[in-house]
């Protein structure tokens, strides 16, 4: 199982809403001019079957093509983003070879979505099931796994994108040059942003004040180097790695090993390149 564990954020601050409340949601409600001409220059061939009011947003619901979606405006017109249900026979090759090489390939597909988000990747997520266990998979276009969520709370519509600050646009840009953005969250007063850069899904984390903390990703065990793996198993007779993070700090990187054993709880440990255990 992923070490990593991943929140999401329902919604970002409600908007003035100029035209009416929308502190509940609403069906079949009727939208401004602004709104439906917005709606209009995204999808210009495209024509709503109906509006709704969800999380201070206002919810067009469109058929595009074959396939049900829902454009997410704000009250200024501002498109958020386009989720799309479609079958599991239209993903990319590169997702779908992605997932059926995967962990969860066994699983039982319940639902996939595209999700179209504004200054963001777009994503297709697959929910899976297995007996009571959900798990959302977050795959880009190309086939690389971003994310794993635990589905615990059965909430839709999970995927609106969250606003950043330039400190920490300036930062993911100078140190991490071409990297593709493609989840923004804010959670207990920090914020993660998951990023491809090179190839390679990583979560890097800032501080309220914009401030770097860390960033992060799986490594293939194979991959790492024997002196850490050692090192890590020395003190723990009888545990086996189940996975490995790489992590950068401010104050230096390391390798994150969680160690499993039977009957025995999980334990962390973090090995320096050099096969030094920091405590």
């Amino acid at each position: 199982m992923n070490m990593k564990k991943y929140f999401l954020v329902l919604a970002l601050g409600l908007m003035g809403l100029g035209m009416q409340s929308c502190d509940n949601d609403d069906d079949n409600i009727k939208v401004s001019a602004e709104l439906q001409n917005a709606f209009n220059t995204k999808y210009p061939n495209m024509t709503p079957t109906g509006w709704e009011s969800k999380q201070g947003y206002y919810v067009a619901d469109f058929r595009d093509g074959k396939y049900e979606a829902e454009a997410w405006f704000s009250a200024d017109g501002t498109w958020q983003m386009t989720e799309t249900d479609v079958p599991y026979s239209s993903l990319p090759a590169a997702v779908r070879n992605a997932f059926e090489a995967g962990d969860y390939a066994a699983w039982r597909v319940e639902d996939v979505d595209k999700v179209e988000r504004r200054d963001a990747e777009t994503v297709y997520v697959i929910e899976v099931e297995s007996g009571e266990q959900e798990v959302d998979l977050y795959y880009t276009e190309d086939g690389i796994l971003v994310k794993e969520v635990a589905d615990t709370d059965g909430n839709d519509n999970n995927y609106l994108p969250s606003d950043v600050s330039n400190a920490v646009t300036t930062f993911i840009n100078e140190n991490y040059p071409g990297a593709r953005i493609v989840e923004t969250d804010q959670e207990r007063g920090m914020t993660e942003v998951d990023i491809i850069h090179n190839g390679v899904a990583k979560e890097v984390l800032f501080n309220a004040d914009g401030s770097w903390v860390s960033t992060s990703w799986d490594v293939r065990r194979a991959d790492v180097p024997q002196v850490v793996t050692d090192a890590a198993l020395a003190a723990h007779a009888g545990y086996v790695v189940d996975d490995v993070d790489f992590v950068e700090t401010p104050a230096g990187s390391y390798y994150l090993l969680e160690l499993e054993k039977n009957g025995a709880p999980d334990v962390y440990v973090k090995v320096q390149a050099d096969g030094t255990v920091l405590g």
